[in-house]
């Protein structure tokens, strides 16, 4: 595997780092806008990865095949990113003390499967088996148990299918603007609080440039969220708009909300 094939995500605030980075090298190497910009992303990328607060206790990093590569392609070919799994989560300890091992390992596969598709990478049954420490045979039946469940499970495997069912992030994202907490929605979903409240700010914010008349292709420069993901959570703003009347208007108290305390930054500060 070669090092270009690889990508790690990038978060969202890198507004004045990002136009310093990106004046500084236009200045000093005279590159082409296109290459300029890439450069100053994969800075970042390097920044982020390298920083102390980037990984929590109970996470941890690794490579995976990007989830825009088809099942069946040979690895060596693959393009792979860097994502961010949570295998020890706050409540699990209690989890498995009320359901037992066996359902706290459910219940992890379900949330790093999650995770990684989320974040542009997709699990083999394989790789769960390496971070689990369980062989190959116990995740395939682990897997099939959760789904006879009707729990979508989103493993490399079955891509092809799960890229034609809603995304993680949509349930999330609807399960918050009917007026679930962050928390409760960790809770019920299995995925990581700091992904829960990742999203739905990202969602925020793009659903407000969006609705202020924004560009979508001037959003991603704006905010620092990542194109796909942009994407994304414009299709739900769509899906919104066309049928899901109460949800939209909860979205517009939303909007409503920053409107009222821009001046004050309130909004800022403790929603974006």
């Amino acid at each position: 595997m070669v090092l270009s094939n690889f990508e790690v995500p990038i978060g969202k605030k890198k507004d004045y780092t990002y136009l310093a980075l990106l004046n500084y090298f236009k200045m000093r190497y005279r590159f082409p806008l296109a290459i300029t910009e890439q450069l100053v992303q994969d800075v970042i990328r390097i920044i982020k990865i390298l920083s102390s607060d980037y990984v929590r206790e109970g996470q941890i990093l690794r490579f995976v095949v990007s989830n825009s590569e088809p099942p069946g392609k040979a690895l060596k070919d693959c393009r792979f990113v860097l994502v961010k799994l949570t295998i020890y989560a706050p409540g699990d300890k209690e989890y498995k003390k009320s359901r037992g091992l066996k359902e706290l390992k459910l219940r992890v596969i379900q949330r790093i499967t999650g995770e990684a598709f989320d974040q542009g990478g997709s699990l083999s049954q394989e790789d769960i088996a390496d971070i689990l420490f369980l062989d190959r045979r116990t995740v395939v039946d682990y897997i099939r148990e959760l789904e006879s469940r009707g729990i979508e499970i989103f493993t490399r495997a079955k891509l092809n299918r799960i890229k034609n069912h809603p995304l993680p992030k949509t349930k999330v994202i609807k399960m918050f603007l009917k007026g679930a907490h962050e928390e409760e929605i960790a809770s019920k979903t299995y995925h990581d609080t700091a992904f829960i409240k990742k999203w739905v700010e990202e969602f925020l914010q793009t659903s407000l440039f969006y609705h202020r008349g924004i560009s979508p292709r001037f959003i991603p420069k704006i905010t620092g969220i990542d194109p796909e993901s942009i994407r994304e959570y414009l299709q739900i703003y769509d899906s919104l708009v066309k049928g899901e009347k109460e949800l939209l208007q909860s979205l517009r108290n939303f909007f409503s909300l920053y409107e009222r305390a821009s001046l004050s930054g309130v909004f800022k500060e403790h929603i974006f």
